[in-house]
């Protein structure tokens, strides 16, 4: 089973420099099976997605990934809303789930197979836990029917905050592994799977791993980034200090069946446009050695 399992990229990280085409064709060249696409942009009224041309700006899109062999496996629905204001307001209507239904139509129009939703989460984690589950659990349910009209899975994903006293990583909505795989468990919706973000977990004070094998065959998508626990780098595996043999292992006794998703957005930052092709061919061949320690690590 382990042998499809895919090889994906952030477009975040090239689309800034070279454009939505330019990207994919350049992350076929690195080495890339697939294309994770990330709707950030539609928190902006004059985003192409937001447009009345999105539906072609999405066929030209798929086209051209289909046209150098790679696909779109994951999508990113907006998150950075103005949730203060918007949350339990007319707004949350007028705007967010616009928004949202928007992003699920347009994964959908890609061939993507789940978008990555993040929780509500805007407000202080510790003394309010109990207020994030119910709000979460009455949002997700407001978009699973979206989802499921649309034919693409929500992937909820773990977060993490800083705690203003201390100034580090500290809890969040799904940061806990017990709390995440109770939280789908009580969901209840096979169009609801996980999302780890194993950057996310160690900035929580967490074990990746340990947040893996709590979820189990919950886990259909990953965010593959490292950091030094400290701040929120998304650099590639090996410059921080994540563990990437617990993180591997644990894949593989999970005999993970999804995709490997790199989010990593600021690897790429120092290299000049020169550069920038050999860099990403060696975030793919880094791709490609942990895929083999988690398949070597699956159940014989």
């Amino acid at each position: 089973m382990g042998e499809r399992m895919a090889l994906s990229g952030p477009m975040l990280a090239v689309r800034a420099r070279f454009g939505d085409e330019e990207g994919i064709r350049r992350m076929a060249r690195a080495g890339f099976d697939a294309v994770d696409y990330t709707f950030n942009e539609m928190v902006r009224p004059g985003c192409i997605w937001n447009s009345d041309g999105y539906r072609e700006y999405a066929a030209r899109l798929r086209r051209t990934a289909e046209e150098n062999g790679v696909f779109f496996n994951q999508a990113h629905a907006p998150f950075l809303f103005d949730w203060d204001r918007m949350w339990h307001t007319p707004e949350f209507e007028s705007v967010i789930l616009p928004a949202m239904e928007r992003s699920f139509r347009c994964a959908a129009l890609l061939g993507a197979p789940h978008i990555v939703v993040h929780p509500i989460h805007h407000i202080r984690y510790h003394g309010n836990e109990e207020m994030l589950w119910n709000w979460n659990m009455d949002y997700y349910h407001t978009l699973l029917p979206i989802a499921k009209q649309c034919g693409v899975k929500i992937a909820l994903e773990n977060m993490w905050q800083t705690d203003p006293r201390r100034e580090c990583g500290d809890s969040d909505v799904f940061s806990r592994p017990g709390e995440f795989r109770d939280f789908l468990d009580a969901l209840n919706d096979p169009w609801a799977v996980a999302c780890v973000d194993v950057g996310h977990a160690g900035l929580a004070g967490e074990d990746p791993a340990d947040l893996l094998c709590t979820l189990g065959s919950r886990v259909k998508a990953l965010h593959i980034h490292d950091n030094r626990y400290k701040s929120d780098d998304h650099t590639l595996p090996y410059l921080g200090k994540l563990d990437w043999e617990s993180i591997t292992r644990a894949l593989g006794q999970i005999d993970y069946q999804g995709d490997f998703t790199f989010e990593v957005t600021s690897y790429l930052t120092p290299f000049d446009d020169e550069m920038a092709d050999r860099a990403l061919q060696f975030q793919a061949e880094v791709g490609r050695h942990l895929m083999k320690k988690i398949n070597d690590s699956r159940p014989k």
